[in-house]
């Protein structure tokens, strides 16, 4: 072998590591970005509770937020206040610079929680409970982030703590004031669904995205990110 063909070779070789450890520290880099830490204790209820049917945290492969094959959905009966509560509009956090808009979402064509197309959206599972119920998990859901359109509304939702404050304005023009009392990092498929789409119960308001570990031959992220907040006069 010549000694430019040697030497060639050993320049190839250093620039093809370099790249695979490039390549590595990225992908390690958006795991430790993308996990969180749990804190907070997530209010539950001690009696039974009913759960709001076919609720599943997903979202289109497109964008890195589809469940993982074979997750089972809730398959109980909603049994909602008699109450009738207006509909929330806007959602502000100003700890992760979210002020947006609320739009009401249910389930789509392949029977899991709709999430909004635009990533600047949250979405209202409007098959549960609202927020400002006296009793039920409100659901607010957002993406972390997608292919096309970037970072997603919750991108940071993760990076909340307890004592945050979220407020919720609805269409009667009320402010709805929650204080985050929990984080989790949650594996997809271990989802405590009776729980966290619960009708009953204490009030209180669960915000979902995605996060953990991204395995594009998985189905993209493999956790999600789980904040509980109460209502600001029992916090």
């Amino acid at each position: 072998m010549s000694r430019v063909a040697w030497v060639v070779m050993v320049v190839s070789g250093i620039a093809l590591a370099t790249g695979l450890a490039v390549i590595g520290w990225t992908q390690w880099q958006a795991y430790q970005e993308a996990n969180v830490a749990t804190v907070g204790s997530r209010p539950s209820s001690s009696a039974p509770v009913s759960v709001s049917p076919s609720a599943r945290p997903s979202a289109s492969a497109s964008d890195g937020l589809s469940p993982e094959a074979g997750t089972a959905s809730p398959s109980a009966s909603p049994t909602p206040s008699e109450a009738t509560y207006p509909v929330p509009r806007k959602v502000r956090i100003p700890d992760i610079s979210v002020d947006t808009r609320v739009v009401p979402v249910g389930i789509d064509e392949n029977d899991a929680l709709a999430v909004p197309d635009d990533v600047r959206l949250v979405g209202w599972y409007d098959l549960g409970v609202p927020p400002g119920a006296d009793r039920g998990s409100a659901v607010l859901v957002a993406h972390r982030d997608s292919r096309t359109q970037g970072h997603g509304v919750f991108y940071d939702l993760g990076q909340l703590n307890v004592g945050d404050p979220v407020v919720v304005r609805n269409d009667a023009g009320e402010r709805l004031r929650y204080t985050v009392v929990s984080r989790e990092s949650i594996l997809k498929k271990r989802l405590p669904y009776e729980e966290l789409f619960a009708v009953d119960g204490p009030p209180r308001l669960t915000l979902i995205s995605c996060g953990g570990y991204y395995d594009p031959d998985n189905g993209g992220y493999q956790d999600n990110v789980v904040v509980t907040a109460v209502p600001e006069t029992s916090a």
